[in-house]
């Protein structure tokens, strides 16, 4: 009895062993699956970002990384024979099976770019001005692996400011990859504000603090005589109509006509003693403090007169007897 009790616990514990056995062969015959994309957040591609289930090589470098915003595609054969190579239990289901393997990437735009280029000029400088940068390569920009900071810095930059030409070496994030340093060259503009019309003001008009406003440009665009002062051009005249948002120079404006030509005036001859006055015509138009001719209505003899206000002249003192 004791012998066929031993015989029995045997074959039980013999059967235990074979299921033991053959489902351990199973959990690690489990058939791997190809992931058709993926996105890789290091340097090296790894057999677990290709395959799902890759068991104990899932941690295998298999490959380089594709460069930052670059993509790299894995046909069917090649997946087949690394599948092989390292045990993995994956058969393609067509020919056309792939993998799609994509670097994760952070950007820097070429805004950050010129904006730190900017900051640096501004620095080196040692002014509180704006500059307006204008890059060579208008498209110039940086991929960098989506695991780094998307900060940009400058490592060296040069000034010629005679030229306003500038070149510099830009750094991004850790500025551990090869697309992650790029030279920048171009020009800088210094900008300064300068007051426009905000209407077309024709030349018998006085311009006003509303007909004022302050615009920003770069300073080798407009002429040295322009004005940058809106107090220079309140309370003036044009010498002829002026367009709107224009800067306006320094001699396309004048003093106000106080005395238009052939309007009447009175002229006033005055002293610690005596005052004279008469009526004339003005023979040209006059600002203040012009010096203009003036025809006598009464003697009709010509004499020069400054302007002091609108319609009244100051004749000098040898123009005394042409007042009688």
């Amino acid at each position: 009895m004791k012998r066929l009790f031993n015989l029995r616990t045997r074959r039980i514990l013999g059967t235990v062993a074979v299921l033991t056995v053959v489902t351990l062969t199973a959990t690690d015959g489990l058939a791997a699956t190809l992931r058709h994309h993926a996105v890789i957040r290091d340097d090296v591609v790894r057999l677990g970002d290709i395959f799902k289930g890759a068991g104990k090589y899932a941690d295998r470098v298999v490959l380089q990384s594709p460069a930052p915003g670059k993509k790299l595609v894995l046909n069917v054969q090649w997946l087949f024979r690394v599948a092989r190579n390292y045990g993995v239990d994956w058969k393609p289901l067509t020919k056309l099976d792939q993998a799609v393997l994509e670097r994760s990437t952070v950007s820097i735009t070429t805004e950050q770019i010129r904006n730190t280029i900017d900051g640096e000029i501004r620095r080196q400088l040692g002014k509180d001005g704006r500059f307006e940068i204008e890059l060579d390569n208008q498209l110039l920009h940086m991929q960098l692996p989506g695991e780094d900071m998307p900060t940009v810095r400058i490592q060296g930059l040069q000034l010629n400011q005679k030229t306003r030409r500038f070149a510099a070496t830009i750094v991004g994030g850790e500025g551990r990859t090869r697309g992650s340093r790029l030279n920048a060259t171009g020009r800088f503009h210094r900008i300064i504000d300068v007051p426009v019309l905000v209407r077309r003001i024709r030349s018998d008009e006085i311009i006003g603090p509303s007909d004022v406003r302050m615009i920003s440009v770069r300073a080798d665009r407009i002429d040295m005589n322009a004005l940058q002062d809106a107090e220079d051009l309140i309370g003036m005249s044009p010498l002829r109509s002026l367009s709107a948002q224009r800067p306006v120079k320094k001699n396309d404006i004048r003093s106000p006509i106080l005395v238009p030509k052939g309007s009447i005036v009175m002229m006033v001859f005055q002293t610690d003693r005596m005052i004279l006055t008469a009526q004339g015509r003005a023979l040209q138009n006059g600002s203040k403090g012009d010096v203009i001719r003036i025809l006598n209505a009464k003697t009709h003899k010509t004499i020069d007169g400054i302007v002091v206000n609108s319609g009244t002249v100051t004749v000098k003192p040898l123009g005394r007897v042409a007042l009688r």
